[in-house]
Protein backbone atom coordinates (compact mmCIF):
# COMPACT_ATOMS: atom_id res chain seq x y z
CA UNK A 1 0.00 0.00 0.00
CA UNK A 2 1.17 3.88 -0.80
CA UNK A 3 1.90 5.18 2.39
CA UNK A 4 0.37 8.70 2.16
CA UNK A 5 2.18 11.88 4.40
CA UNK A 6 -0.86 13.98 5.25
CA UNK A 7 -1.12 17.25 7.29
CA UNK A 8 -2.04 17.76 10.79
CA UNK A 9 -5.46 19.21 10.97
CA UNK A 10 -7.17 21.03 13.66
CA UNK A 11 -11.22 22.29 13.79
CA UNK A 12 -10.75 24.82 16.32
CA UNK A 13 -8.46 26.73 18.39
CA UNK A 14 -6.69 24.68 21.27
CA UNK A 15 -4.52 27.12 22.44
CA UNK A 16 -5.32 28.31 25.85
CA UNK A 17 -3.08 31.55 25.54
CA UNK A 18 -4.28 32.32 21.96
CA UNK A 19 -8.11 32.37 22.93
CA UNK A 20 -7.11 34.49 26.15
CA UNK A 21 -5.66 37.17 24.37
CA UNK A 22 -8.47 37.18 21.48
CA UNK A 23 -10.99 37.28 24.27
CA UNK A 24 -8.89 40.33 26.67
CA UNK A 25 -8.29 42.25 22.89
CA UNK A 26 -11.41 41.73 22.26
CA UNK A 27 -12.92 43.33 25.01
CA UNK A 28 -10.61 46.29 25.01
CA UNK A 29 -11.36 46.78 21.53
CA UNK A 30 -14.96 46.89 22.30
CA UNK A 31 -14.53 48.78 25.58
CA UNK A 32 -11.50 51.06 24.78
CA UNK A 33 -9.45 50.43 27.89
CA UNK A 34 -6.85 48.29 28.31
CA UNK A 35 -7.10 45.73 31.41
CA UNK A 36 -4.78 45.69 34.06
CA UNK A 37 -3.02 42.77 34.98
CA UNK A 38 -5.50 42.63 38.66
CA UNK A 39 -8.24 43.37 36.75
CA UNK A 40 -10.86 41.12 38.17
CA UNK A 41 -12.60 40.87 34.64
CA UNK A 42 -9.01 39.60 33.52
CA UNK A 43 -9.58 36.66 35.94
CA UNK A 44 -13.06 36.36 34.96
CA UNK A 45 -11.90 36.03 31.13
CA UNK A 46 -9.16 33.42 31.96
CA UNK A 47 -11.77 31.20 33.28
CA UNK A 48 -13.74 31.45 30.51
CA UNK A 49 -10.63 30.66 28.50
CA UNK A 50 -9.88 27.46 30.19
CA UNK A 51 -13.85 26.31 29.96
CA UNK A 52 -13.60 27.29 25.83
CA UNK A 53 -10.22 25.38 25.75
CA UNK A 54 -11.69 22.37 26.80
CA UNK A 55 -14.71 22.47 25.28
CA UNK A 56 -12.44 23.34 21.65
CA UNK A 57 -10.60 20.09 22.41
CA UNK A 58 -13.58 17.63 22.86
CA UNK A 59 -15.27 19.21 19.44
CA UNK A 60 -12.04 18.91 17.95
CA UNK A 61 -11.27 15.50 18.84
CA UNK A 62 -14.68 14.47 17.70
CA UNK A 63 -14.62 16.23 14.29
CA UNK A 64 -11.09 14.66 13.93
CA UNK A 65 -12.35 11.33 14.16
CA UNK A 66 -14.55 11.93 11.04
CA UNK A 67 -11.40 11.33 9.09
CA UNK A 68 -10.06 7.77 8.94
CA UNK A 69 -6.55 8.78 9.67
CA UNK A 70 -7.25 10.33 13.45
CA UNK A 71 -10.62 7.49 14.06
CA UNK A 72 -9.78 5.63 16.69
CA UNK A 73 -12.01 2.81 19.09
CA UNK A 74 -15.71 2.24 18.27
CA UNK A 75 -15.65 5.12 15.92
CA UNK A 76 -13.06 3.57 13.53
CA UNK A 77 -15.27 0.41 13.65
CA UNK A 78 -18.10 2.47 12.33
CA UNK A 79 -15.73 4.02 9.76
CA UNK A 80 -14.39 0.01 8.71
CA UNK A 81 -18.86 -1.06 8.95
CA UNK A 82 -19.11 2.18 6.13
CA UNK A 83 -17.06 0.32 3.47
CA UNK A 84 -18.14 -3.35 4.91
CA UNK A 85 -14.20 -4.01 6.54
CA UNK A 86 -15.44 -5.25 10.11
CA UNK A 87 -12.32 -5.56 12.46
CA UNK A 88 -10.60 -8.41 12.30
CA UNK A 89 -11.69 -10.55 15.64
CA UNK A 90 -8.87 -12.62 17.84
CA UNK A 91 -8.28 -16.25 16.33
CA UNK A 92 -7.58 -19.30 18.10
CA UNK A 93 -3.63 -21.26 17.05
CA UNK A 94 -4.53 -23.92 15.01
CA UNK A 95 -2.19 -27.34 14.59
CA UNK A 96 -2.23 -30.95 13.29
CA UNK A 97 -2.24 -34.35 15.34
CA UNK A 98 -1.33 -37.27 14.84
CA UNK A 99 -3.52 -39.74 16.60
CA UNK A 100 -1.36 -43.41 16.34
CA UNK A 101 -3.41 -46.20 16.82
CA UNK A 102 -1.98 -49.40 19.20
CA UNK A 103 -3.64 -52.03 16.68
CA UNK A 104 -5.71 -52.00 13.48
CA UNK A 105 -9.39 -50.99 15.07
CA UNK A 106 -12.23 -53.86 14.22
CA UNK A 107 -14.59 -51.23 13.31
CA UNK A 108 -14.99 -47.33 12.06
CA UNK A 109 -14.51 -45.03 14.88
CA UNK A 110 -15.73 -41.02 14.35
CA UNK A 111 -14.01 -38.60 16.43
CA UNK A 112 -16.49 -35.08 16.42
CA UNK A 113 -15.62 -31.84 15.58
CA UNK A 114 -15.22 -29.73 18.79
CA UNK A 115 -14.44 -32.83 20.90
CA UNK A 116 -11.98 -31.39 23.63
CA UNK A 117 -8.58 -33.30 22.43
CA UNK A 118 -5.34 -32.58 23.14
CA UNK A 119 -3.00 -30.90 25.50
CA UNK A 120 0.63 -30.18 26.22
CA UNK A 121 2.75 -31.94 29.15
CA UNK A 122 2.11 -28.40 31.12
CA UNK A 123 -1.61 -29.39 30.98
CA UNK A 124 -2.73 -25.54 30.89
CA UNK A 125 -3.60 -25.09 26.92
CA UNK A 126 -6.15 -27.42 25.31
CA UNK A 127 -7.07 -27.86 21.46
CA UNK A 128 -10.50 -29.13 20.21
CA UNK A 129 -11.04 -30.90 16.89
CA UNK A 130 -12.47 -28.81 14.14
CA UNK A 131 -13.46 -31.67 11.79
CA UNK A 132 -15.40 -34.85 12.04
CA UNK A 133 -12.74 -37.76 11.56
CA UNK A 134 -13.08 -40.88 10.85
CA UNK A 135 -10.72 -43.55 11.84
CA UNK A 136 -10.92 -46.94 9.52
CA UNK A 137 -10.36 -49.92 10.00
CA UNK A 138 -7.01 -49.56 7.89
CA UNK A 139 -5.73 -46.94 9.40
CA UNK A 140 -2.55 -47.05 11.63
CA UNK A 141 -2.82 -43.34 12.47
CA UNK A 142 -4.64 -40.63 11.71
CA UNK A 143 -4.34 -36.93 11.38
CA UNK A 144 -6.92 -34.26 12.73
CA UNK A 145 -7.22 -30.24 12.79
CA UNK A 146 -6.96 -28.74 15.78
CA UNK A 147 -7.90 -25.32 16.92
CA UNK A 148 -6.57 -23.78 21.09
CA UNK A 149 -9.90 -23.26 23.23
CA UNK A 150 -8.51 -19.85 23.94
CA UNK A 151 -8.37 -16.95 21.31
CA UNK A 152 -5.31 -15.01 21.36
CA UNK A 153 -1.66 -16.05 20.84
CA UNK A 154 -1.46 -18.16 23.98
CA UNK A 155 -1.62 -21.71 21.74
CA UNK A 156 0.99 -20.37 19.82
CA UNK A 157 4.40 -22.05 19.39
CA UNK A 158 4.16 -25.43 20.69
CA UNK A 159 7.02 -27.23 18.84
CA UNK A 160 6.67 -30.80 17.07
CA UNK A 161 5.59 -33.31 19.45
CA UNK A 162 4.77 -30.51 22.42
CA UNK A 163 1.38 -31.68 22.19
CA UNK A 164 1.26 -35.06 23.11
CA UNK A 165 -1.48 -35.90 25.80
CA UNK A 166 -5.31 -36.66 25.27
CA UNK A 167 -7.87 -35.31 27.37
CA UNK A 168 -9.98 -38.26 27.30
CA UNK A 169 -7.21 -41.33 26.80
CA UNK A 170 -8.87 -43.94 24.13
CA UNK A 171 -8.03 -47.45 24.47
CA UNK A 172 -7.46 -47.89 21.03
CA UNK A 173 -4.79 -44.61 20.55
CA UNK A 174 -1.48 -45.59 21.72
CA UNK A 175 0.01 -41.84 21.72
CA UNK A 176 -0.49 -38.54 20.04
CA UNK A 177 1.71 -35.61 18.49
CA UNK A 178 1.34 -32.38 16.77
CA UNK A 179 3.30 -32.75 13.39
CA UNK A 180 3.22 -28.83 12.97
CA UNK A 181 4.22 -26.32 15.16
CA UNK A 182 1.02 -24.53 16.41
CA UNK A 183 0.07 -21.03 15.25
CA UNK A 184 -1.81 -18.25 13.64
CA UNK A 185 -3.45 -17.36 17.24
CA UNK A 186 -3.75 -13.35 17.82
CA UNK A 187 -5.41 -11.01 19.48
CA UNK A 188 -8.28 -8.55 18.08
CA UNK A 189 -6.27 -6.72 14.89
CA UNK A 190 -4.76 -3.46 16.26
CA UNK A 191 -5.90 -0.35 14.69
CA UNK A 192 -3.29 0.64 12.97
CA UNK A 193 -3.84 -2.59 10.52
CA UNK A 194 -7.32 -2.07 10.81
CA UNK A 195 -7.05 1.61 9.57
CA UNK A 196 -4.68 0.22 6.49
CA UNK A 197 -7.12 -2.36 5.40
CA UNK A 198 -10.28 0.05 5.65
CA UNK A 199 -7.96 2.85 3.14
CA UNK A 200 -7.56 -0.60 0.93
CA UNK A 201 -11.27 -1.10 1.19
CA UNK A 202 -12.04 0.79 -1.96
CA UNK A 203 -9.66 -1.61 -4.34
CA UNK A 204 -12.05 -4.26 -3.66
CA UNK A 205 -14.87 -2.65 -5.48
CA UNK A 206 -13.25 -5.07 -8.22
CA UNK A 207 -12.65 -8.67 -7.58
CA UNK A 208 -8.41 -9.47 -7.13
CA UNK A 209 -6.94 -8.22 -9.94
CA UNK A 210 -5.48 -4.82 -9.22
CA UNK A 211 -2.56 -5.35 -6.69
CA UNK A 212 -4.03 -3.35 -3.78
CA UNK A 213 -7.27 -5.91 -4.30
CA UNK A 214 -4.86 -8.98 -3.76
CA UNK A 215 -3.48 -6.78 -0.47
CA UNK A 216 -7.06 -6.20 0.50
CA UNK A 217 -8.08 -9.70 0.59
CA UNK A 218 -4.80 -11.08 2.03
CA UNK A 219 -4.68 -8.62 4.80
CA UNK A 220 -8.02 -10.14 5.79
CA UNK A 221 -7.13 -13.29 6.30
CA UNK A 222 -5.14 -13.00 9.89
CA UNK A 223 -4.92 -10.27 12.69
CA UNK A 224 -1.12 -11.05 12.44
CA UNK A 225 0.04 -9.87 8.67
CA UNK A 226 2.13 -7.21 8.93
CA UNK A 227 3.47 -6.79 5.09
CA UNK A 228 2.58 -8.29 2.04
CA UNK A 229 4.10 -7.99 -1.42
CA UNK A 230 1.90 -8.85 -4.22
CA UNK A 231 4.30 -8.96 -7.59
CA UNK A 232 3.39 -10.74 -11.57
CA UNK A 233 5.99 -12.02 -12.54
CA UNK A 234 4.35 -12.95 -16.00
CA UNK A 235 0.61 -12.76 -17.10
CA UNK A 236 -2.09 -14.77 -15.35
CA UNK A 237 0.50 -15.58 -12.29
CA UNK A 238 0.11 -13.60 -8.87
CA UNK A 239 2.69 -14.17 -6.31
CA UNK A 240 1.47 -13.11 -2.72
CA UNK A 241 4.91 -13.31 -0.08
CA UNK A 242 3.35 -12.57 3.09
CA UNK A 243 5.07 -11.22 6.61
CA UNK A 244 4.10 -11.76 9.97
CA UNK A 245 4.16 -8.75 13.11
CA UNK A 246 7.88 -8.54 14.36
CA UNK A 247 9.03 -9.79 11.36
CA UNK A 248 8.03 -13.63 11.68
CA UNK A 249 7.62 -15.37 8.95
CA UNK A 250 3.90 -17.19 8.09
CA UNK A 251 3.14 -20.66 8.71
CA UNK A 252 1.68 -23.37 6.20
CA UNK A 253 -1.49 -22.53 8.11
CA UNK A 254 -0.93 -19.02 7.93
CA UNK A 255 0.04 -19.70 3.95
CA UNK A 256 -3.42 -21.66 3.79
CA UNK A 257 -5.43 -19.11 5.19
CA UNK A 258 -4.20 -16.66 2.75
CA UNK A 259 -4.73 -18.86 0.18
CA UNK A 260 -7.86 -19.69 0.40
CA UNK A 261 -9.12 -15.79 1.45
CA UNK A 262 -7.38 -14.63 -2.22
CA UNK A 263 -9.05 -18.20 -4.14
CA UNK A 264 -12.34 -17.75 -3.46
CA UNK A 265 -14.46 -18.27 -6.45
CA UNK A 266 -16.19 -14.16 -6.13
CA UNK A 267 -12.15 -12.68 -5.47
CA UNK A 268 -9.91 -14.14 -7.86
CA UNK A 269 -10.40 -13.53 -11.56
CA UNK A 270 -10.46 -16.63 -13.75
CA UNK A 271 -7.28 -16.87 -15.30
CA UNK A 272 -5.27 -15.78 -12.03
CA UNK A 273 -2.40 -18.89 -11.18
CA UNK A 274 -1.88 -17.49 -7.29
CA UNK A 275 0.77 -19.10 -5.04
CA UNK A 276 1.28 -17.26 -1.48
CA UNK A 277 4.33 -17.82 0.65
CA UNK A 278 6.64 -16.76 2.64
CA UNK A 279 9.16 -13.87 1.25
CA UNK A 280 12.92 -15.61 0.09
CA UNK A 281 15.49 -15.07 2.95
CA UNK A 282 18.44 -13.04 2.68
CA UNK A 283 20.28 -13.86 5.83
CA UNK A 284 23.22 -11.37 7.85
CA UNK A 285 25.07 -11.28 10.51
CA UNK A 286 25.46 -8.88 13.43
CA UNK A 287 28.13 -7.91 14.96
CA UNK A 288 28.20 -4.60 16.88
CA UNK A 289 30.10 -3.07 19.92
CA UNK A 290 29.12 -0.32 21.47
CA UNK A 291 30.88 2.29 23.85
CA UNK A 292 29.35 4.48 26.92
CA UNK A 293 30.70 7.83 27.52
CA UNK A 294 32.12 7.80 31.15
CA UNK A 295 30.77 10.51 33.00
CA UNK A 296 27.56 9.24 31.96
CA UNK A 297 24.48 9.28 35.01
CA UNK A 298 22.57 6.53 33.93
CA UNK A 299 24.57 4.00 33.18
CA UNK A 300 23.01 1.03 33.58
CA UNK A 301 19.69 2.68 31.74
CA UNK A 302 22.06 3.76 28.82
CA UNK A 303 22.91 -0.28 28.64
CA UNK A 304 19.68 -1.44 28.34
CA UNK A 305 18.49 1.34 25.97
CA UNK A 306 20.76 0.47 23.51
CA UNK A 307 20.55 -3.39 23.92
CA UNK A 308 16.75 -2.80 23.10
CA UNK A 309 17.57 -0.12 20.24
CA UNK A 310 19.39 -3.15 19.16
CA UNK A 311 17.04 -5.92 19.51
CA UNK A 312 14.18 -3.28 17.70
CA UNK A 313 16.44 -2.69 14.94
CA UNK A 314 16.93 -6.47 14.03
CA UNK A 315 12.95 -6.77 14.02
CA UNK A 316 12.74 -3.45 11.83
CA UNK A 317 15.11 -4.92 9.48
CA UNK A 318 12.99 -8.01 9.04
CA UNK A 319 9.15 -6.58 9.27
CA UNK A 320 9.19 -5.55 5.76
CA UNK A 321 9.67 -6.61 2.21
CA UNK A 322 12.68 -5.60 0.26
CA UNK A 323 13.92 -3.24 3.07
CA UNK A 324 17.83 -2.77 2.58
CA UNK A 325 20.45 -3.72 4.91
CA UNK A 326 21.03 -0.50 6.50
CA UNK A 327 23.36 -0.34 9.39
CA UNK A 328 23.18 3.39 9.18
CA UNK A 329 20.05 3.26 10.88
CA UNK A 330 21.18 0.85 13.65
CA UNK A 331 24.05 3.50 14.54
CA UNK A 332 21.30 6.95 14.77
CA UNK A 333 19.44 4.31 16.53
CA UNK A 334 22.01 3.30 19.04
CA UNK A 335 22.87 6.88 19.29
CA UNK A 336 19.58 8.04 20.54
CA UNK A 337 19.22 5.29 22.71
CA UNK A 338 22.52 7.12 24.63
CA UNK A 339 25.59 5.16 23.45
CA UNK A 340 28.52 7.44 22.97
CA UNK A 341 30.39 5.10 19.72
CA UNK A 342 29.14 2.41 17.70
CA UNK A 343 31.28 -0.13 15.72
CA UNK A 344 29.30 -2.05 13.19
CA UNK A 345 31.41 -4.72 12.23
CA UNK A 346 28.38 -6.46 10.37
CA UNK A 347 26.59 -5.68 8.65
CA UNK A 348 27.72 -3.98 5.74
CA UNK A 349 24.94 -1.85 3.23
CA UNK A 350 23.20 -4.24 1.08
CA UNK A 351 20.40 -3.57 -1.34
CA UNK A 352 17.80 -6.29 -1.51
CA UNK A 353 14.49 -6.91 -4.04
CA UNK A 354 10.88 -6.70 -2.92
CA UNK A 355 10.45 -10.33 -2.80
CA UNK A 356 13.45 -10.43 0.07
CA UNK A 357 13.45 -10.34 3.28
CA UNK A 358 16.83 -8.98 6.08
CA UNK A 359 16.75 -11.56 8.81
CA UNK A 360 19.31 -12.27 11.11
CA UNK A 361 21.87 -15.44 10.99
CA UNK A 362 24.72 -14.64 13.88
CA UNK A 363 24.00 -11.88 16.70
CA UNK A 364 26.84 -10.60 18.39
CA UNK A 365 26.66 -7.64 20.61
CA UNK A 366 29.45 -6.46 22.71
CA UNK A 367 29.75 -3.60 25.52
CA UNK A 368 33.20 -1.83 24.21
CA UNK A 369 33.88 -0.02 27.72
CA UNK A 370 33.47 3.20 28.62
CA UNK A 371 35.34 6.21 26.90
CA UNK A 372 36.10 9.85 27.58
CA UNK A 373 33.99 12.31 25.17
Amino acid sequence: MTQVVLPEINFLETDAQKLVTDIISTYENLEGRKLAQADPLRLIFLTCASVITKQNVAINDAAKQNLLYYARGNVLKHKGAEFDTPILEATAATTTLRMHLSAPLSSSRIIKAGELLATSNEGVIFFVSTHDAVIETTDLFVDINLKCTVAGPEGNDFSIGEINSLVKPLPYIDRVENITVSAGGAYEEDEESYRNRIFLAPEKLSNAGPTGAYEYYARSASPLISDIFVDSPQPGYVNISVLLKNGELPSEEIIQLIYEKVNARDVRPLTDFITVSAPEIVTYDLDVVYYIETNAVDKEIIHKNVEKAIEDYAKWQSSKHGRDINPSKLISDCYKAGAKRIDVRSPNFMAINKRQVAVIENKTVTFGGLEDD
